[in-house]
């Protein structure tokens, strides 16, 4: 009996010494928070481990999140993965609708983008754009003839429509001089042609009698007019001068026209496609209904897409940027160090339990044994 409470005291013993010496290990991890002074001299162990070394650890905690748990691979995985894609997709669509319900203009977001009279603002914005657009055009293409700026549907029709052309303007001259304005012109015409033959002009006139020469112009007018060689010969002349004209370079035009004319044309157009047109005061979702469908449908995860392969093909860098192991280690460092204790304990509480009891156990086991060797002896 006295051999069994012997060894009994022993376990108990070896199991207490154990138990509380990783106890008061796993307590001198965090405590004291400060260092112990005593007659001047900083005690052993003081402050505890985590305290003294939070530095170090917040600089692996932060080394240890970027190499091995917020890595760019691991980022881009999630970015490609297919239900993500489809969730920003989702979001993408939500977030489009609600703006799009506030019904605002383009000039209300322009004025809370800090744009001020957006009116005048992009009116004189477009003007010095097409302005700028219309120069550089213009020195690609200024010595170059103008059948090479003009597309090829557009001169296949032009050319195709020219014997038409010449028949329209035969047509409408003789409806002209058929007219009694017309034939008013004829007799003016014929009128002045006398009076310019002086003395003789006038006894052909008094002679013939001016109505009746009038009439018989007019019936050979409307023959000639009428006449396929006539049309034909129009025809080969509204075909010469085609070729003529987009023979010539577009410097040729400018300087007929006044390039400083065409660029206030072309600047006075801008301003008042975006003055007059009323598309700034009028609701985004209502300028965009039409293609609404489609934004949805295809445009919004399209984009999505387009974010997700930019993002992806720039995540180390982005990671680099974000500088992810400051952040952490900033964060660890402005932890108070009860918060610290909380967060590992929350973490590992269990596992501290576990090295306690197994003191304990060892404790235990070294005190049997110490027992049945004293024993022994």
């Amino acid at each position: 009996m006295d051999t069994f409470v012997y060894l009994l005291f022993m376990i108990a013993v070896g199991a207490l010494i154990g138990g509380v010496t990783n106890f008061i290990a796993i307590v001198m991890l965090f405590r004291p928070y400060e260092p112990i002074y005593i007659f001047g001299k900083q005690l052993p162990f003081t402050p505890g481990l985590i305290p003294k070394r939070r530095r170090e650890l917040a600089e692996q905690l932060g080394k240890t999140v970027v190499e091995h748990l917020v890595t760019p691979e691991g980022l881009r995985r999630k970015l490609t993965d297919h239900d993500f894609a489809v969730g920003m997709a989702d979001w993408g669509r939500e977030w489009l609708k609600r703006w799009l319900s506030r019904q605002e203009t383009p000039a209300q977001l322009l004025e809370r983008l800090g744009v001020h009279s957006p009116d005048e603002r992009l009116s004189e914005l477009a003007a010095k754009e097409i302005e700028q657009v219309y120069e550089r055009w213009g020195e690609t293409w200024r010595l170059r003839p103008i059948r090479d700026l003009l597309p090829p549907e557009l001169k296949q029709t032009m050319e195709a429509r020219v014997e038409a052309l010449a028949g329209y303007l035969a047509d409408r001259v003789l409806d002209y001089f058929s007219s009694e304005e017309g034939k008013q012109q004829l007799a003016g015409m014929i009128h002045r042609f006398f009076q310019e033959r002086g003395m003789v002009g006038g006894m052909l006139q008094m002679l013939l009698g001016n109505v009746n020469f009038v009439d018989k112009v007019q019936s050979e007018l409307s023959k000639f007019l009428r006449h396929a060689g006539t049309r034909a010969m129009l025809a080969r002349l509204l075909w010469a001068e085609w070729n003529k004209w987009i023979s010539y370079p577009l410097a040729a035009v400018e300087e007929m026209i006044g390039r400083r004319r065409i660029r206030e044309a072309v600047s006075a157009a801008a301003r008042s496609l975006v003055r007059n047109n009323g598309w700034l005061h009028r609701p985004i979702a209502v300028l965009i209904a039409p293609y609404e469908q489609k934004l949805f449908d295809r445009l919004v995860p399209q984009a999505v897409g387009a974010a997700v392969r930019v993002l992806g093909d720039k995540m180390e860098g982005i990671v680099a940027q974000l500088g992810l192991a400051d952040i952490v280690r900033d964060q660890v460092e402005s932890f108070s160090l009860r918060r610290l204790e909380a967060i590992i304990l929350s973490i590992a509480r269990r596992e501290l339990k576990m090295i306690t009891y197994l003191g304990a156990f060892l404790g235990g086991m070294i005190g049997a044994v110490q027992g049945v060797i004293g024993l022994w002896l």
